[in-house]
């Protein structure tokens, strides 16, 4: 394998014009099109046909070209995407199409300095760890077939349509809601708009007074042009990336702010105060919104790093609640194999079983703004009336780049029970699905969790208060360094 090129969880990615190059581009395209060849989807699906579609970074058209032509040479029918598009998008068409699957030329919430290349697969949803390593183990091959096409195609109407029919269009509408759509300049720009059939303008129409007499809901949106270098931010949708958003929502008139990543997988939400609500919240809104007020059945999934809050929820709803190792792929899995209705991470990526098994961040972002509607009320109530009833937690997580030693060291040592008295609250047990979790006996938590193949650790933290969620990852750091 060449030493440049490394795939992770979910696909390859690298600094544009220094490992991401158009030659390597055509080598794990080339790759994935000679793997490809050795999965074995269901009887009614294409296996002679992919989806290539990609984002609005730096040259990702062009990047889809030259993925459209490698697939094209090993005898693919290519549906080649006429516009950048969401990567849900991809994983959509393929399951909607019974196509073999499709490449996203996308960084995702990288830098805008990186690019990358995401396989999809037929069941609409990301490849599986085989699959990877299936195309890495293709590295270097090339597979060369007659009867190959390419044909640009617009995917995003189709898409569309269906999210519409995932939400209440007539309660949304009739809301006379105020939403503001930060795409941080990524593929979901203007596409809430398009969902709820209103047309997008891209001015503050809010911020000149007329939110009192909307006649129905409003989309208006910042950051919506075509910015490869989205800013000078990464487009993540965390409260640092966030500021333009919350400037336009403290001045006031907005009932909450939608924003999305890159390439549009994930979200970030704002109340109507300009307050980051943090995915853990939302993921529980969420559940509490389609369980107990739409009626809605099937179970949960959330990831070890994700809140007890969630807990909380299920069971006095009496759903099942599966938890899962950290990353949306196991999520994703449980949603293949089980009947799930909701399923997410710390991170933003959210999931509706009934859709299909990827993330969502336009999706679960416009379930929100339906979640408001419902209620009637400003979204920082909404949160705080489900916080009175079950239980309020605050969350947050250091990255530490320590050598590999020492986060090896202060593992084993939290392994032992070194620090089960550390934190001041008490200890009540110890977890190790993914990592190492302390769990106390007022419901904080922390999870100390290494990388494998480089020297970081990350610790999450979730407690009743934030001041005590900042001692206790204080703690953990002057363990980690002492």
């Amino acid at each position: 394998m060449p030493p440049t090129i490394a795939f992770g969880t979910d696909g390859w990615r690298a600094v544009i014009a220094d490992q991401f190059t158009f030659d390597n581009v055509r080598l794990v395209a080339d790759a994935i099109a000679v793997a490809a060849r050795t999965l074995h989807p269901p009887a009614d699906v294409d296996a002679n046909a992919i989806i290539v579609g990609f984002d609005r970074r730096f040259l990702s058209r062009d990047f889809a070209a030259v993925v459209a032509e490698c697939f094209r040479g090993a005898g693919f029918r290519v549906i080649l995407s006429d516009r950048p598009t969401p990567s849900q998008t991809i994983s959509f068409t393929a399951k909607h199409r019974k196509v073999l699957g499709g490449v996203v030329v996308t960084a995702s919430h990288n830098p805008a300095r990186y690019n990358g290349l995401k396989f999809k697969a037929w069941y609409g949803g990301s490849a599986l760890p085989e699959m990877y390593d299936a195309i890495a183990a293709s590295l270097g091959q090339r597979s060369s077939r007659a009867g190959g096409s390419i044909g640009e195609e617009n995917i995003l109407d189709a898409y569309v349509e269906a999210l519409q029919g995932q939400l209440d269009l007539k309660l949304l509408k009739g809301a006379r809601l105020a939403i503001l759509h930060d795409p941080i300049y990524g593929v979901s720009s203007s596409i809430p708009s398009k969902v709820l059939g209103i047309d997008f303008i891209g001015s503050l129409r809010v911020q000149r007074g007329i939110h009192d007499s909307l006649e129905a809901t409003i989309v208006d949106g910042i950051r919506g042009e075509v910015n490869p270098s989205f800013g000078g931010v990464n487009p993540e949708p965390i409260p640092e990336n966030l500021n333009a958003s919350q400037n336009v929502m403290m001045a006031g008139g907005y009932d909450l702010a939608i924003c999305n990543d890159g390439d549009a997988d994930r979200l970030g939400i704002l109340d109507e105060r300009g307050n980051f609500v943090s995915p853990h919240k939302i993921i529980s809104l969420l559940a509490l919104y389609l369980v107990r007020e739409k009626k809605r059945g099937g179970e949960l999934v959330k990831t070890f790093s994700t809140t007890r809050l969630l807990e909380k929820v299920a069971a006095a709803l009496g759903v099942p609640l599966h938890e899962t190792a950290i990353g949306f792929k196991y999520v994703a899995d449980l949603m293949l194999a089980r009947d799930v209705l909701i399923g997410g991470e710390e991170s933003g990526g959210i999931g509706f079983g009934a859709f299909m098994p990827e993330r969502d961040g336009i999706l679960s972002g416009l379930m929100v703004a339906e979640a408001v509607a419902h209620y009637g009320l400003p979204l920082s109530d909404i949160i705080a009336r489900m916080e009175k009833e079950f239980i309020e937690l605050h969350y947050d997580r250091r990255d530490l780049h320590r050598p590999m030693d020492r986060n090896v060291r202060l593992i084993e040592r939290v392994r032992a029970g070194a620090l089960d008295d550390a934190f001041g609250v008490p200890f009540r047990n110890r977890e190790e699905k993914d990592g190492v979790k302390m769990n106390f006996a007022d419901d904080s938590w922390i999870l100390f969790r290494k990388s494998g193949t480089e020297p970081l650790i990350r610790i999450y933290c979730e407690s009743p208060t934030t001041e005590q969620v900042a001692r206790m990852l204080d703690i953990a750091v002057a363990a980690l360094d002492s």
